[in-house]
């Protein structure tokens, strides 16, 4: 065998080129439409829980209270979650200061991501479908939003 054989035809000049497939197309859209529905409005729910936005505020302010999940500056008391959950909330705090936007978009966000888990998770066993569905479901379900 030459090294010729072993390559890839070239496209030919001016062909057009190929369109996304289907099977990237279809999660591609949910997800897209899932973040929208999840940023939409958003800044309407104010701080949405004060309790963690004030530790998103106090983690942002104190690399002590980032790791401990602090919900003051000095450390003093704790919230009920593990400070993990509370990291990219004081990430986006520290970066972009202290808003409703960069509070709730990290969670909006994670909401998404936790949407496209669970679409390649479905997916590895079932038809696309199935998976489409079941990520559909959850972007959907009230107390995801």
């Amino acid at each position: 065998m030459t090294v010729d054989t072993l390559r890839p035809p070239r496209p030919a000049v001016g062909a057009v080129p190929r369109r996304v497939p289907a099977r990237l197309a279809a999660p591609a859209v949910l997800l897209a439409a899932t973040a929208v529905l999840y940023v939409w409005g958003l800044g309407a729910s104010g701080w949405a829980n004060s309790f963690y936005s004030a530790a998103a505020e106090a983690g942002s302010e104190s690399w002590s209270a980032f790791f401990f999940g602090a919900s003051d500056a000095a450390g003093a008391i704790t919230v009920d979650k593990t400070p993990a959950a509370l990291w990219p909330m004081a990430l986006s705090v520290r970066i972009f200061g202290l808003n409703t936007w960069s509070i709730l978009v990290p969670q909006a966000l994670m909401g998404t991501a936790a949407v496209g888990v669970l679409y390649a998770t479905v997916r590895r066993r079932f038809p696309v479908w199935a998976a489409l569905l079941a990520g559909a479901v959850m972007a959907l379900t009230p107390v995801a939003c």
